[in-house]
Protein backbone atom coordinates (compact mmCIF):
# COMPACT_ATOMS: atom_id res chain seq x y z
CA UNK A 1 0.00 0.00 0.00
CA UNK A 2 1.24 3.55 -1.34
CA UNK A 3 1.99 6.03 2.24
CA UNK A 4 -0.43 8.78 1.88
CA UNK A 5 2.49 11.11 0.53
CA UNK A 6 3.75 8.83 -2.07
CA UNK A 7 -0.10 8.85 -3.76
CA UNK A 8 -0.35 12.65 -3.42
CA UNK A 9 3.34 12.99 -5.32
CA UNK A 10 2.25 10.29 -8.05
CA UNK A 11 -0.84 12.52 -8.53
CA UNK A 12 -1.42 15.95 -10.07
CA UNK A 13 -2.31 18.57 -7.67
CA UNK A 14 -4.71 21.03 -7.31
CA UNK A 15 -3.98 24.57 -9.17
CA UNK A 16 -2.86 26.75 -6.75
CA UNK A 17 -6.00 29.56 -7.14
CA UNK A 18 -8.63 26.55 -6.75
CA UNK A 19 -10.41 28.03 -3.85
CA UNK A 20 -10.24 31.70 -5.07
CA UNK A 21 -13.06 33.43 -6.17
CA UNK A 22 -12.90 35.79 -9.28
CA UNK A 23 -13.65 39.03 -9.02
CA UNK A 24 -16.93 39.88 -8.38
CA UNK A 25 -17.83 36.40 -7.92
CA UNK A 26 -20.57 35.83 -5.17
CA UNK A 27 -20.66 34.10 -2.09
CA UNK A 28 -22.60 30.40 -2.47
CA UNK A 29 -25.91 30.06 -1.34
CA UNK A 30 -24.24 27.21 1.39
CA UNK A 31 -22.06 30.08 2.35
CA UNK A 32 -24.38 32.58 2.41
CA UNK A 33 -26.96 30.32 4.85
CA UNK A 34 -23.48 29.41 6.97
CA UNK A 35 -23.04 33.48 7.57
CA UNK A 36 -26.57 33.97 8.05
CA UNK A 37 -26.88 31.28 10.81
CA UNK A 38 -23.99 32.15 13.14
CA UNK A 39 -23.68 35.78 11.84
CA UNK A 40 -26.93 37.36 11.24
CA UNK A 41 -26.29 38.15 7.13
CA UNK A 42 -25.46 37.01 4.07
CA UNK A 43 -23.47 39.43 2.31
CA UNK A 44 -19.62 39.95 2.23
CA UNK A 45 -21.12 43.90 2.96
CA UNK A 46 -23.01 44.23 5.19
CA UNK A 47 -22.70 47.04 7.77
CA UNK A 48 -22.21 44.87 10.62
CA UNK A 49 -20.15 42.60 9.28
CA UNK A 50 -17.45 41.01 11.45
CA UNK A 51 -13.66 40.92 10.86
CA UNK A 52 -13.39 36.98 9.61
CA UNK A 53 -9.54 36.23 9.98
CA UNK A 54 -8.01 35.57 6.68
CA UNK A 55 -5.06 32.83 7.26
CA UNK A 56 -2.03 31.57 5.56
CA UNK A 57 -1.70 28.12 6.69
CA UNK A 58 1.55 26.17 5.94
CA UNK A 59 0.45 23.69 3.41
CA UNK A 60 1.70 19.83 4.58
CA UNK A 61 -0.26 18.09 1.79
CA UNK A 62 -2.59 19.44 -1.30
CA UNK A 63 -4.66 17.63 -2.58
CA UNK A 64 -5.42 15.04 -5.79
CA UNK A 65 -7.11 16.64 -8.75
CA UNK A 66 -9.92 14.88 -7.90
CA UNK A 67 -10.66 11.47 -10.16
CA UNK A 68 -13.50 10.30 -12.56
CA UNK A 69 -16.11 9.05 -10.48
CA UNK A 70 -18.15 10.35 -7.49
CA UNK A 71 -17.61 13.96 -8.50
CA UNK A 72 -17.44 14.14 -12.63
CA UNK A 73 -20.25 14.54 -14.41
CA UNK A 74 -22.64 15.55 -11.64
CA UNK A 75 -24.32 18.76 -11.03
CA UNK A 76 -22.15 21.05 -8.54
CA UNK A 77 -19.52 18.48 -8.14
CA UNK A 78 -17.29 18.99 -4.92
CA UNK A 79 -16.12 22.60 -6.29
CA UNK A 80 -17.43 25.31 -3.77
CA UNK A 81 -18.22 27.65 -6.36
CA UNK A 82 -20.53 25.39 -7.86
CA UNK A 83 -24.14 24.38 -6.77
CA UNK A 84 -24.37 21.54 -4.21
CA UNK A 85 -23.60 18.00 -4.81
CA UNK A 86 -25.22 16.82 -1.44
CA UNK A 87 -28.57 18.71 -1.18
CA UNK A 88 -29.41 15.63 -0.70
CA UNK A 89 -27.67 13.86 2.43
CA UNK A 90 -27.46 10.65 0.75
CA UNK A 91 -26.36 11.65 -2.55
CA UNK A 92 -22.76 10.89 -2.02
CA UNK A 93 -22.99 7.90 -0.33
CA UNK A 94 -25.01 6.39 -2.76
CA UNK A 95 -22.50 7.12 -5.11
CA UNK A 96 -19.64 6.00 -2.95
CA UNK A 97 -22.00 2.52 -2.93
CA UNK A 98 -21.52 2.43 -6.99
CA UNK A 99 -17.94 2.55 -6.96
CA UNK A 100 -16.00 -0.89 -7.03
CA UNK A 101 -13.22 0.45 -5.25
CA UNK A 102 -12.92 3.36 -3.21
CA UNK A 103 -9.89 5.83 -2.44
CA UNK A 104 -10.39 7.33 1.17
CA UNK A 105 -7.73 9.47 3.22
CA UNK A 106 -7.08 7.86 6.48
CA UNK A 107 -6.40 10.06 9.49
CA UNK A 108 -6.32 9.38 13.54
CA UNK A 109 -8.10 11.19 16.40
CA UNK A 110 -8.16 9.61 19.91
CA UNK A 111 -6.58 6.22 18.78
CA UNK A 112 -9.12 5.79 16.34
CA UNK A 113 -9.11 5.18 12.41
CA UNK A 114 -11.25 7.69 10.20
CA UNK A 115 -11.33 8.03 6.57
CA UNK A 116 -12.92 10.57 3.87
CA UNK A 117 -13.22 10.06 0.57
CA UNK A 118 -10.43 11.44 -1.41
CA UNK A 119 -12.96 13.54 -4.03
CA UNK A 120 -13.81 15.88 -1.14
CA UNK A 121 -10.39 16.67 -0.07
CA UNK A 122 -8.56 20.31 -1.16
CA UNK A 123 -5.63 20.05 1.09
CA UNK A 124 -4.14 19.06 4.50
CA UNK A 125 -3.05 22.58 6.82
CA UNK A 126 -1.33 23.11 9.64
CA UNK A 127 -3.89 24.41 12.58
CA UNK A 128 -4.50 27.85 12.94
CA UNK A 129 -6.79 30.37 14.48
CA UNK A 130 -9.93 31.10 14.21
CA UNK A 131 -12.83 33.84 14.43
CA UNK A 132 -14.93 32.12 17.44
CA UNK A 133 -18.86 32.66 16.42
CA UNK A 134 -21.65 34.05 18.85
CA UNK A 135 -23.82 31.11 19.93
CA UNK A 136 -21.90 28.42 18.14
CA UNK A 137 -22.14 25.01 19.28
CA UNK A 138 -19.38 23.47 20.65
CA UNK A 139 -17.99 21.28 17.52
CA UNK A 140 -17.34 24.86 15.75
CA UNK A 141 -14.26 25.90 16.70
CA UNK A 142 -14.62 29.51 14.28
CA UNK A 143 -14.39 30.22 11.01
CA UNK A 144 -11.73 31.51 8.63
CA UNK A 145 -11.31 32.93 5.38
CA UNK A 146 -9.08 30.69 3.76
CA UNK A 147 -7.70 31.43 -0.07
CA UNK A 148 -11.12 33.73 -0.21
CA UNK A 149 -13.93 31.40 0.79
CA UNK A 150 -15.60 31.10 4.21
CA UNK A 151 -14.47 28.11 5.64
CA UNK A 152 -16.09 27.05 9.66
CA UNK A 153 -13.73 25.11 11.00
CA UNK A 154 -15.22 22.38 12.88
CA UNK A 155 -13.50 20.25 16.03
CA UNK A 156 -14.47 16.48 15.53
CA UNK A 157 -13.10 15.51 18.70
CA UNK A 158 -15.87 17.50 20.18
CA UNK A 159 -18.68 16.81 17.29
CA UNK A 160 -17.83 13.06 17.85
CA UNK A 161 -17.81 13.02 21.63
CA UNK A 162 -13.76 12.28 22.06
CA UNK A 163 -11.41 12.46 24.46
CA UNK A 164 -9.33 15.98 24.59
CA UNK A 165 -6.71 15.92 22.94
CA UNK A 166 -3.71 18.20 20.81
CA UNK A 167 -4.85 18.32 16.91
CA UNK A 168 -2.16 20.18 14.81
CA UNK A 169 -3.06 19.54 11.54
CA UNK A 170 -6.82 20.77 9.23
CA UNK A 171 -7.87 18.70 6.73
CA UNK A 172 -9.88 21.27 4.06
CA UNK A 173 -12.71 19.50 2.40
CA UNK A 174 -15.20 20.98 -0.35
CA UNK A 175 -18.62 19.58 -0.49
CA UNK A 176 -22.08 21.23 -1.09
CA UNK A 177 -20.85 24.32 -1.73
CA UNK A 178 -18.89 24.73 1.56
CA UNK A 179 -15.10 24.98 1.92
CA UNK A 180 -14.85 23.18 5.56
CA UNK A 181 -11.99 22.73 7.65
CA UNK A 182 -11.70 19.77 9.92
CA UNK A 183 -9.62 19.55 12.79
CA UNK A 184 -7.35 16.26 13.74
CA UNK A 185 -4.43 15.04 15.14
CA UNK A 186 -2.45 13.46 12.38
CA UNK A 187 -3.11 12.05 9.09
CA UNK A 188 -1.96 8.15 8.71
CA UNK A 189 -2.07 6.82 5.05
CA UNK A 190 -4.37 6.42 1.65
CA UNK A 191 -6.73 3.70 1.81
CA UNK A 192 -7.75 1.70 -1.73
CA UNK A 193 -10.82 -0.17 -0.74
CA UNK A 194 -12.78 -2.52 -2.53
CA UNK A 195 -16.42 -2.48 -2.00
CA UNK A 196 -16.84 -5.81 -0.53
CA UNK A 197 -14.69 -4.58 2.76
CA UNK A 198 -17.31 -2.01 3.47
CA UNK A 199 -19.88 -2.29 5.52
CA UNK A 200 -22.97 0.65 4.76
CA UNK A 201 -25.25 -0.59 7.53
CA UNK A 202 -23.33 1.12 10.24
CA UNK A 203 -26.55 0.99 12.58
CA UNK A 204 -26.18 -3.05 12.94
CA UNK A 205 -22.41 -2.30 13.64
CA UNK A 206 -22.23 -0.27 16.06
CA UNK A 207 -25.22 -0.35 17.83
CA UNK A 208 -26.72 3.01 17.70
CA UNK A 209 -26.61 5.42 15.01
CA UNK A 210 -24.47 7.96 14.33
CA UNK A 211 -25.08 10.22 11.40
CA UNK A 212 -21.80 11.38 10.98
CA UNK A 213 -20.39 8.02 9.88
CA UNK A 214 -21.86 6.52 6.94
CA UNK A 215 -19.53 3.28 6.59
CA UNK A 216 -17.20 1.21 7.98
CA UNK A 217 -14.21 -0.17 6.59
CA UNK A 218 -12.42 -3.78 8.12
CA UNK A 219 -8.93 -3.23 7.51
CA UNK A 220 -6.26 -6.21 7.09
CA UNK A 221 -5.91 -5.77 10.63
CA UNK A 222 -8.93 -6.40 11.41
CA UNK A 223 -9.46 -2.43 12.88
CA UNK A 224 -12.47 -0.69 11.74
CA UNK A 225 -12.24 2.71 10.45
CA UNK A 226 -15.08 5.02 10.37
CA UNK A 227 -16.22 7.02 7.14
CA UNK A 228 -17.52 10.03 7.93
CA UNK A 229 -20.21 11.52 6.32
CA UNK A 230 -19.60 15.16 4.93
CA UNK A 231 -23.16 15.08 3.58
CA UNK A 232 -24.56 15.86 7.51
CA UNK A 233 -21.33 17.58 8.55
CA UNK A 234 -21.95 20.05 5.73
CA UNK A 235 -25.87 20.14 6.51
CA UNK A 236 -25.62 20.43 10.06
CA UNK A 237 -23.42 23.32 9.44
CA UNK A 238 -25.87 25.35 6.99
CA UNK A 239 -29.43 24.53 8.53
CA UNK A 240 -31.31 26.80 10.34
Amino acid sequence: MKTLEQYFKDQPLLPDNIAAPRDGEELTSAEQAFLRKYLGFGSPSGDHEPAIQTVNPEQVMAGPTPPTGVASGTEGSTDPRGSSMGSDPAELQKALREQPELQLIGFRLADQDYALPIEVIQEVIRSVEATKLPSAPTFLSGVVNLRGRVTPLVSLRNLLRLPPGDDLFIIVCRHGGLQVGLQIQAVSTMHRVKQERIDWAVESLLGVQNEMICGLIRSENQRLISILSLDHLVQSLVKS
